[in-house]
């Protein structure tokens, strides 16, 4: 309990024995000044320099300790070093405070001022130079303060001196004192002036940070613009090239030129290969910029499923994929944006397909209520590749692939996830993901059957029902 009190492990403890060793010439200076200050008052010197001798042991021994302390390496060391050290100090103070006592004591009514005047500047520098470590500063103010709080109630005994010892000692005393005082008044101003230079920082970089964020916002949107500008111009002569190439391949095909018909059927695929990628630069700047509007209108849930279901059959086959679709029952219309809906069945459907080979590739939709509102839960099961959890974390990411070479197998820029999850965000919703590499991935969306602003599913909730729809994608 002693040594928790202490925090010997703590970075204020450590500031603090650091300012102990670095005032050891401050405190053999007030020692010098107090010891004359009491030689007078006494009126012999011995007392006054025995107490300044033993003075100087224990503060060279509590320096001594405290450096000890400061370079331990292990816990063990700090603890011990730490406890010698603060039990040190306190001996420090209490053969400091033997001659405040012994002066207020038995020197008269000048002894008593003098006494007062050490205690008073003991408790000054403790509080100076400790108050970071709050328990190390009352054990080394402890015996300086029980004999001021003690003081009014003792009797003064002892001789009066003569008014020039007197004038001396008390002139000595109040120099000490005031040197303390002194010194805690410049601390405190140097305290106070870094308070103020901190805060004039910090507020400059507060407005530094607030001009940046400006500036990247504006060039976000400068951006956001700039590729939906270009996407836009891209766009129609890419329809123009799908236009004529479908065209040049329809009349090689009537022709009879069976070859060129394949190689006007590979200039369309191409082209509308790099317009869904185009389509999918659009859909995210258009997210970013903001400028993605919901239109709300009654979905039929199960014709939107076999419609992103058919898109991506090629894709499976191609990979020699099995699709499988399961419905509930009591999914029938929900009221949302059909097209940003169906977008993200068929982003989750192609990715899934994509990245399984000889597999099943899942689709089920259930209706679950949450919070006395009925949301939309579809999930998309595979077994492929799998993800590790560090993968998943990056699959929302724009521009991410789980294989990230140059040399990747699957194409694609890794925006589908993206765009899916930001898109469920604008429906109310949220995307989640469970995976094991090796073992197939699901993919979860969730959104409200009726669409309502400002409701969305709480991210704990979607991961405390993660395993249940990974074992209704399995079945499916």
């Amino acid at each position: 309990m002693f040594i928790q009190a202490l925090q010997l492990h703590d970075r204020l403890m450590i500031a603090a024995a650091k300012g102990r060793v670095a005032n050891v010439w401050w405190r053999t200076m007030l020692g010098v000044i107090y010891s004359i200050a009491s030689a007078f008052a006494f009126q012999s010197p011995w007392m006054p320099l025995l107490w300044f001798v033993a003075l100087c042991a224990t503060a060279c021994f509590d320096a001594y300790l405290a450096n000890r302390y400061l370079a331990a390496t292990t816990k063990s060391q700090r603890e011990f070093r730490g406890v010698l050290f603060v039990v040190t100090c306190a001996f420090t103070q209490i053969v400091f405070v033997s001659l405040t006592i012994g002066v207020g004591l038995f020197a008269g009514p000048v002894g008593r001022v003098v006494s007062l005047m050490i205690a008073t500047s003991s408790i000054i520098s403790a509080v100076m130079y400790l108050m970071s470590a709050r328990a190390f500063m009352v054990i080394t103010l402890a015996p300086s303060g029980l004999w001021l709080a003690a003081a009014p109630f003792i009797p003064i005994s002892g001789a009066t001196i003569g008014p020039v010892p007197a004038a001396i000692a008390t002139l000595m005393a109040t120099s000490g004192f005031f040197a303390c005082a002194g010194r805690a008044i410049m601390n405190n101003g140097k305290l106070m002036s870094g308070l103020r230079n901190a805060r004039v920082d910090s507020q400059q970089r507060q407005a530094m940070a607030e001009a940046k964020q400006a500036e990247a916002e504006e060039a976000n949107r400068v951006k956001s613009e700039f590729l939906t500008t270009m996407t836009h111009e891209l766009r129609t002569p890419l329809n123009a090239v799908i236009g004529y190439s479908e065209i040049i391949g329809e009349d090689m095909e009537a022709e009879g030129f069976s070859d060129l018909a394949k190689d006007a059927s590979r200039i369309t695929g191409a082209a509308r290969h790099l317009l869904g990628l185009i389509d999918q630069i659009l859909q995210l700047t258009q997210i970013d910029a903001g400028k993605s509007a919901v239109e709300l209108d009654e979905v039929d849930v199960r014709k939107l499923i076999d419609t992103a279901v058919a898109s991506v059959a090629e894709v499976a086959r191609v990979n020699n994929n099995r699709l499988a679709t399961r419905i509930g029952p009591d999914v029938n219309d929900a009221y949302t944006d059909a097209e940003k809906l169906g977008l993200c069945i068929a982003n989750l459907l192609s990715n899934a397909a994509k990245f399984t080979s000889n597999g099943l590739v899942a689709i089920s939709a259930e209706r679950e209520v949450y919070e006395a509102r009925d949301w939309l839960r579809i999930a998309v099961s595979d077994t492929g590749v799998g993800m590790t959890t560090e993968e998943i974390a990056k699959a929302f990411q724009p521009f991410t692939q789980i294989d990230g070479s140059k040399t990747r197998a699957k194409g694609g820029m890794g925006l589908g996830l993206s765009i899916t999850a930001r898109t469920a965000r604008l429906l109310g919703g949220e995307v989640a993901a469970v995976s094991e590499p090796g073992a197939g991935s699901t993919f979860t969306l969730r959104i409200p059957m009726r669409f309502e602003a400002g409701i969305s599913l709480d991210e704990d909730e979607v991961t405390k029902r993660l395993d249940e729809a990974a074992r209704l994608g399995a079945a499916a």
